[in-house]
């Protein structure tokens, strides 16, 4: 049982607290949690699947406390407000005393639940019977105790603390001030230190130690899923760069043969099969992108589903396509299709239109003998020559191969075992340890099946948790970075270090260690080739989902199941809400009544519903958890849900740290989110939110605050670790030095501005953002129209990468006045009528470059020999005007990729980019005169992918 990722958690949640600043002033408190948390330290997973389950009970029950108390700190922040600031005040809240009492009971259970360790077993008599004595001997500290349990069950009714006087008081923790000893609490200052008198002398202490010792020991060391529609603009996945290195290594034959399959013979059905890891799926993405494949036919779309799956279920999926196929060669992937009779079943629903043009559909499935009668492409194993050259270079040890000895080369291809996967694996494990290393890392492996155990296994305790978090995402999903990382944050799973202001720098490098590792597959890449989107392998998917189910991480409900059984051993923590489809609503909404939320720490909602049907859900499960005692409610993500509804009474969430309603259409925010006073995130990116309530200023903590062109009455100005500005309306009304001066720390900032007269101010404060990475700036007039912005030199802003414009720029600004580490440039109604290719093709790191409406005026634009030389992305549109373009020798050398949209005027494509030696692999072209088109279709590589008016086909 994974135990370990739970203590390292409970322990972040208490440094946290530590850290509050209403209770760092609170020396008592302080001593008092501080001894927690060594014991916290302290503790250890177990062999024994029983006494695991019990540690963990006792984990949560003290992250239960923590987190009560917390809230109830909270709570009388909100209550008291500056008085909270008043040591002698707080000290005499009741909260503060019936922690003291908890905490005493935790101590003593943190020990009762952990064995002694073997060594000590010869003293363990004499220790024990020690211990009893000094406890018993001393009655008053008996007699308190006893008091303390009375008390306890007095006023906490429904606390599930259950454990025997004597096994309580036969047991004491050295690691910690006995509690007994600790002063009540005092009011006057002088109290506090004349009472810290009674703390034992140090000698005395350690000697008591010898005495009392213990056995404690803790080392630190957008794709079409089956029952998800996501209303967020779809993507097509494409694989990875893994899986695209993996096709070098046996697959490429494999294409070429499946490419002419699919093209040239008249089957409908194309079946791939083969074992787990065998690289089925690598092999249908690689042949869904290859270009012939794109050029032959007109609608394409991929499938995923999981063996479970039915007929009926992908069916569903299906149909929501058909009129988009309907008369078009199309070509579906169904990716993980359980069984033959599956397939058959799909055949007998017609399920897919036989428009008798072409039209292909690739299955992949294990292998089966009833799978033969289709002809199926069979994926074998790679030989040994094939694997070694496949790990060493996914390794990177081509250069040190003849280092590695032949008993180790002989080990790791028996644990490969030709399979491209447990490659790809080891090759990330054993790629960040020394050659000489390497068999101290394998030496439990003895079976293929044992690479995901020690892959896993080799992670560090931050790493495991962030990966076992990855579980709760449906199987095949690709999920947005972004979203993921603010998540991981929120959820208290990376340690944040105090000298460090930036915890997103530290879930970041964790995030790329795991992809390093080939565990995690990037699955979308921005123009830039930043990650946008990633999914956890799928083998790890199902070897991790049990293991975050056997430690309660998180619950998942779907549509068919009631709540009477999920509580299980430790309640549920964290509930993942999987919906396949509409019918079952009425019986989740029935089941709430069942459902006890008070340790509810997340709600993660994949309950995509159709658009005319609002989901209630939401509703009833946050009027059930702000109505109960404690609302440990840290996370709210219901990205994708449409138009739910929240509770007035949303700022009774004290914990939240995550408000996530991107593509919710949200009509309305509580004015009560004023007071959830941890928020760090706050999405409401494509909702139809035009405000927020003025309350949000009061949130001090907030990190990222994503908007959807909203106006707000004042910038979040307290807000001083703001990370993330988007979508903010500014205008005249509110001054720049009074709000937006005082945020320095900002590294995303989108605004749109009416500034007549302070343009030249905000300017001067976005000059000062040194940390900004990210940059969009919208110049509008009273009306809403493009207007006038006036650029000011950049160079300042280092570390930025992406700048967007949009307005009326007097000038293009100078080379050495843009940001030097620009890589991505986006200009809109510029109005340029000076060739802007002149400076443009002199930036020294741009990869994308994007001339969007009227951006550019003039007729002619020429690229000069040499310029652009990391350019891959180019993209122009509506220029109007625009007659000639002409591209001079070495220059754009390493362009892939040219999307043209509007230009009605162009005459032609240079035919220096159309048919050079280094290809352009894609081209599209959107509204285009049909001689251009045709024009183009003549002169362009015949290993350029080129696409007409994508958006008519899809």
């Amino acid at each position: 049982m994974e135990v370990k990722p739970t203590v390292a958690v409970v322990t972040q949640k208490l440094a946290d607290t530590l850290n509050e600043e209403s209770i760092a002033d609170n020396k008592v408190m302080i001593l008092q949690l501080k001894g927690v948390q060594k014991s916290l330290r302290k503790l250890k997973t177990f062999s024994d699947s029983q006494k695991s389950t019990n540690h963990l009970r006792v984990l949560y029950q003290v992250e239960d406390e923590i987190e009560k108390f917390t809230f109830q700190v909270a709570r009388q922040r909100k209550r008291f407000g500056f008085l909270m600031k008043q040591t002698f005040f707080f000290n005499n809240l009741n909260s503060c005393r019936k922690l003291k009492r908890k905490i005493k009971k935790i101590q003593t259970t943190l020990v009762a639940s952990s064995p002694e360790e073997p060594s000590s077993s010869s003293g363990s008599g004499s220790s024990s019977s020690s211990s009893n004595s000094q406890t018993t001997s001393s009655p008053g500290s008996v007699n308190h105790h006893d008091h303390d349990l009375e008390h306890e069950h007095e006023h906490d009714d429904g606390d599930d603390f259950s454990y025997g006087r004597n096994e309580l008081a036969q047991k004491s923790s050295s690691a910690v001030w006995p509690v007994s000893e600790i002063p009540d609490t005092p009011s006057p200052k002088r109290a506090l230190a004349r009472s810290f008198s009674t703390i034992p002398h140090h000698q005395e202490h350690m000697q008591q130690r010898k005495k009392l010792t213990f056995s404690y020991s803790y080392k630190e060391d957008e794709l079409n899923i089956v029952g998800f529609n996501v209303q967020y603009p779809k993507q097509v996945s494409s694989f990875c760069y893994q899986e695209e290195e993996v096709g070098v290594f046996g697959l490429n034959d494999d294409i070429k043969t499946l490419v002419k399959r699919v093209t040239r013979q008249t089957e409908m059905f194309v079946p791939i099969v083969g074992e787990v890891g065998s690289g089925k799926t690598t092999l249908a993405r690689a042949v869904y992108k290859n270009r012939k494949i794109k050029d032959q036919f007109e609608f394409h779309d991929w499938i995923s589903v999981t063996e479970e799956h039915t007929a009926e279920v992908i069916l569903q999926s299906v149909l929501k396509n058909n009129v988009s196929m309907k008369g078009k060669r199309y070509l579906i992937v169904v990716d993980g299709v359980g069984s033959y009779g599956v397939l058959q079943d799909l055949k007998a629903k017609a399920a897919f239109p036989d428009e008798k043009n072409g039209s292909k559909v690739i299955i992949t499935s294990r292998r089966s003998h009833e799978m033969k009668k289709h002809n199926p492409h069979v994926m074998n194993e790679l030989n040994e020559d094939e694997s070694w050259k496949m790990f060493l270079n996914k390794a990177g040890k081509e250069k040190e191969a003849d280092q590695i000895i032949t008993t180790m080369k002989s080990k790791i291809l028996g644990l490969c075992n030709g399979s491209p996967l447990n490659i790809v694996l080891m090759a990330g494990l054993l790629s960040n340890n020394r050659i000489r290393k390497w068999s101290s890392v394998i030496a439990d492996g003895q079976h293929p099946d044992d690479v995901l155990r020690i892959c896993y296994n080799n992670l560090t305790i931050h790493s495991k948790l962030c990966l076992l978090y990855l579980a709760l995402f449906p199987k095949d999903y690709d999920i947005p970075v972004r979203r993921l990382l603010r998540l991981l944050l929120a959820e208290g799973f990376v340690t944040r270090i105090p000298q460090n202001p930036f915890p997103e720098d530290i879930v970041q490098k964790c995030f790329e260690q795991l992809v390093d590792r080939n565990m995690i597959q990037i699955t979308t890449l921005r123009s830039d080739n930043s990650p946008r989107r990633c999914r956890l392998v799928s083998v790890f998917h199902d070897y991790l989902l049990p293991k975050a189910q056997d430690i309660s991480l998180f619950y998942i409900h779907r549509n068919s199941e009631t709540f009477e059984d999920a509580a299980g051993p430790f309640g549920v923590r964290r509930m993942v809400q999987h919906v396949s489809s509409t019918g079952a609503v009425d019986r989740q909404v029935q089941s709430l009544t069942t459902f006890d939320p008070s340790l509810l720490r997340s709600y993660v909602s994949f309950n995509f519903q159709r658009k005319d049907m609002p989901e209630k859900q939401v509703g009833m499960l946050l009027g059930r958890v702000i109505s109960s005692d404690f609302s440990l409610l840290r996370v709210l993500d219901l990205e994708g849900v449409y138009k739910t509804s929240l509770p007035d009474k949303l700022g009774h969430l004290c914990h939240l740290r995550y408000l996530g309603l991107r593509w919710t259409f949200l009509e309305s925010l509580p004015e009560s989110v004023g007071d959830l006073l941890y928020l760090e995130t706050l999405d409401v990116k494509h909702t139809r939110l035009d405000s927020l309530p003025d309350s949000i200023l009061k949130l001090k903590r907030l990190r990222h605050l994503n908007l959807n062109n909203i106006r707000l009455s004042m910038p979040p100005s307290r807000s001083l670790t703001l990370v993330t500005l988007w979508g903010l309306v500014l205008d005249e009304k509110i001054p720049v030095s009074e709000g937006l001066g005082k945020l320095l720390e900002l590294r995303e900032l989108g605004i749109k501005f009416n500034l007549s007269k302070s343009q030249n101010e905000l300017l001067d404060w976005i000059a000062k953002l040194v940390k900004l990475q990210s940059l969009r700036l919208t110049s509008v007039n009273d009306m809403g129209q493009p207007s006038k912005l006036v650029l000011k030199p950049l160079t300042s802003l280092n570390k930025l990468t992406h700048l967007n414009l949009y307005g009326c720029l007097e000038k293009l600004p100078a080379v050495d006045e843009f940001p030097p580490t620009v890589k991505v440039l986006t200009l809109s109604i510029s109005k340029l009528d000076k060739d802007p290719m002149e400076t443009l093709e002199q930036l020294p790191c741009l990869i994308v470059l994007r001339l969007l409406g009227e951006s550019f005026t003039g007729r002619r634009m020429v690229c000069r020999r040499g310029g652009f030389k990391k350019l891959g992305v180019l993209k122009l549109w509506l220029l109007k005007d625009l007659e000639e373009w002409d591209v001079e020798e070495e220059a754009m050398e390493k362009l892939k990729e040219i999307e043209i949209r509007r230009c009605h005027k162009l005459s032609n494509i240079p035919c220096r980019l159309l048919q050079k030696q280094k290809c352009l692999e894609e081209l599209v072209l959107t509204d285009m005169p049909d001689e251009f088109v045709a024009g183009i279709k003549k002169r362009k590589s015949k290993d350029t992918s080129l696409t007409i008016n994508p958006w008519k086909s899809t």
